[in-house]
């Protein structure tokens, strides 16, 4: 199923396509610009709602060079980061919303953090999306969801319980998720490849740093095998009683149980002072010397 942003980006895409030989690529400076600033942002503002992107930035950019020190270059500079967000232009209307906070701190958008929450919108509209000749999402690069986290973590520093506080909430949940997945993902392909300990780090890491979105319990499954199977005995069983008694109705919390009578079986009660495995990484060992060199020094 096609997500529904890509839909809407594919949709304003087949908009403009089908839209190009009828439309005009923008305003004609003798013809088409009004005389004031207010005719021009009213123009931009038309385009804007017949989803008319370029021409809707091309009268709004009249507006701000033409008329800089009108109360309309500042309503235009906005609606050029509109524009582009309409248009799907992701990192370009981030820029555009986080410029317009630095040069107006005190415009009512900027100070309720709508501002704020849309430079994050962008970045997390900006991420890895399904295609199927691609592989998918949370195996590719997440680079621009972490950006969207730090816009986040902008938001809830300067803006915290605003108007916008919910939706930035909802945002950060589904940022999260995205991101976890990819490290469950990169947890088991070093799995995979038998490099336990590169995947306790990614699963120890995932599990502090995304509780309470919706995959504690695969998280905390995935580590408790890993334990496991590193015959790290009393951590593997403290993470399947933590995995049972959280989520006791999840299938895998009710796999834990079985885990935690195998644990008992195997190894008898929990004890403490139970010898660890050694976890230090090998020492590299130096290849040994060609035979050639070594007879070299003795001639």
């Amino acid at each position: 199923m096609v997500p529904i942003a890509m839909m809407r980006v594919m949709a304003i895409a087949l908009v403009l396509a089908l839209g190009g030989a009828a439309c005009k690529t923008g305003p004609d400076l003798s013809t088409d610009y009004g005389q004031t600033a207010r005719e021009n942002y009213e123009l931009a503002i038309g385009e804007f709602a017949d989803e008319d992107w370029e021409e809707a930035i091309a009268y709004a950019d009249f507006v701000r060079i033409r008329f800089p020190f009108s109360r309309y270059a500042v309503d235009s500079e906005l609606l050029i980061a509109r524009a582009e967000f309409g248009q799907g232009n992701w990192v370009s209307a981030q820029d555009a919303f986080k410029q317009f906070a630095k040069l107006h701190p005190t415009h009512k958008h900027v100070r309720n953090g709508w501002i704020s929450y849309m430079a994050a919108v962008c970045a997390y509209m900006n991420r890895p999306e399904k295609f199927f000749l691609l592989p998918p999402e949370y195996q590719r690069d997440q680079s621009e969801l972490r950006e969207a986290l730090v816009e986040l973590d902008y938001f809830f520093d300067h803006h915290d319980g605003s108007l916008m506080h919910r939706q930035a909430l909802a945002l950060r949940d589904e940022v999260k998720r995205l991101l976890l997945e990819h490290e469950l993902y990169v947890a088991r392909f070093y799995l995979d490849r038998e490099k336990p300990e590169a995947a306790i780090g990614r699963l120890e890491s995932a599990h502090d740093a995304y509780p309470g979105i919706g995959l504690d319990a695969e998280v905390l499954f995935l580590l408790g095998l890993t334990y496991l199977r590193m015959e790290e005995v009393e951590l593997a069983r403290a993470t399947f009683s933590e995995l049972q008694s959280q989520h006791p109705k999840h299938h895998h919390g009710k796999q834990a149980s079985l885990y935690l009578r195998h644990i008992s079986d195997t190894y008898g009660p929990a004890n403490p002072n139970r010898p660890r495995p050694d976890r230090r990484p090998p020492t590299p060992m130096a290849p040994p010397r060609p035979k050639h060199l070594k007879t070299a020094g003795s001639t």
